[in-house]
């Protein structure tokens, strides 16, 4: 997170270096991205910087923070609209992801998140009640279940539950980052996380 020092500036000058920071992170990936570049388009010297973030990372991270949706609100209300069905709400969920990451003010930087995801990336992108709900603390799991009927599932061990949600979610990145790599258009990328997404509910042994 920024320093306090960041949070007095004025927001002319807090604005000059997220408006630096979007065109950076938007060109190249976090790994390729540069100081030098974020601090002579935000017209602040490298000692400037470091008394705001602790480093690009840091910087990359708060970011992303602003860009982010409540996609965890956003989860819940799309179950909620499928009467508590897991596969119909992530038919529902996904599209309206995939039209935030799209938008097109903001497309290149979420390219590049995609294409180059680790394991921290994809933590700060996964809504909050998916990211913990595997925990020893049941809060986000039971929360997950209020709104998820997971009667007629195949769920053997109380494990199972955060399993599942995790690989679902897990596999919605993947099929977006495949969407950028093969570009695809939104459709076509909804249509393969559908069927995807039939696999695991319905399997692909022939009866």
């Amino acid at each position: 997170m920024p320093t306090k020092t960041y949070f007095n500036l004025s927001e002319g000058k807090k604005s000059r270096l997220l408006a630096a920071a979007a065109a950076e992170f938007s060109r190249v990936p976090l790994n390729e991205a540069s100081i030098n570049n974020i601090i002579k388009k935000a017209d602040i010297s490298r000692g400037s910087f470091y008394q705001y973030f602790e480093d690009k990372e840091d910087l990359y991270y708060y970011y992303l923070s602003l860009l982010k949706q409540d996609t965890q609100e956003m989860l819940f209300d799309s179950f909620k609209e499928a009467e508590g069905n897991l596969f119909d709400g992530y038919r529902i969920f996904f599209p309206k992801t995939l039209a935030l990451i799209m938008d097109e003010k903001h497309v290149e930087f979420f390219k590049h998140l995609f294409l180059h995801m680790d394991y921290r990336t994809t933590k700060e992108v996964t809504p909050e009640s998916v990211r913990h709900c595997g925990q020893k603390k049941n809060f986000h799991k039971e929360k997950l279940k209020e709104y998820i009927n997971t009667e007629g599932m195949k769920l053997e061990k109380e494990e199972d539950f955060p399993m599942l949600i995790k690989l679902v979610m897990s596999m919605l990145f993947n099929t977006i980052g495949e969407g950028f790599y093969k570009q695809y258009s939104q459709e076509e990328t909804i249509s393969i996380f559908n069927k995807k997404l039939k696999w695991i509910e319905q399997g692909v042994k022939k009866d």
